[in-house]
């Protein structure tokens, strides 16, 4: 099994890593939760996990990009992703502007503010916002046509 912090490739059934003296119980943690454990960290990377480590944390290239689950769920997301900037989305004017940047600078703020396991980690809890992000708006926007056309009927 591979180091999530050096990338050194240890015994399947060792506690810690031979390379670096880390712990391996975070990777054990993501093998029961379903997480590849080649998508954690690929062989002779020297990929660092400094996740939670705030304006520290250099995110990682793959994950540069738009995140549709802080578009769509704005302070919600940032309760869950520990970015309490996206409370400025309560705040009239302001909260336009917020909606754009958080889908700007979502994943960005999302590694720094909150540990990860691995990218692949971070990848599937965004993805699972975005879904759920966009699931909402869609009901959302049926509700209001369903309640526009409720009330052209009564007139």
């Amino acid at each position: 099994m591979y180091c999530t912090h050096c990338g050194n490739n240890n015994d399947a059934d060792a506690q810690f890593c031979n390379n670096c003296g880390k712990p391996l119980i975070a990777l054990q943690q993501s093998e029961q939760s379903g997480l590849n454990q080649n998508d954690l960290v690929s062989p002779n990377s020297n990929f660092q996990n400094n996740s939670g480590q705030g304006k520290l944390a250099a995110l990682p290239p793959q994950l540069y990009g738009w995140n549709w689950g802080a578009f769509f769920l704005t302070w919600i997301w940032g309760i869950g992703n520990n970015t309490m900037i996206a409370f400025l989305t309560w705040i009239p004017l302001v909260n336009f502007v917020m909606i754009f940047m958080l889908g700007a600078k979502g994943n960005e703020w999302a590694w720094q503010n909150k540990h990860w396991i691995s990218i692949a980690h971070f990848k599937k809890v965004q993805k699972l916002w975005a879904v759920w992000g966009f699931i909402l708006f869609v009901f959302g926007m049926l509700f209001f046509l369903i309640v526009i056309v409720a009330a052209m009927d009564s007139y």
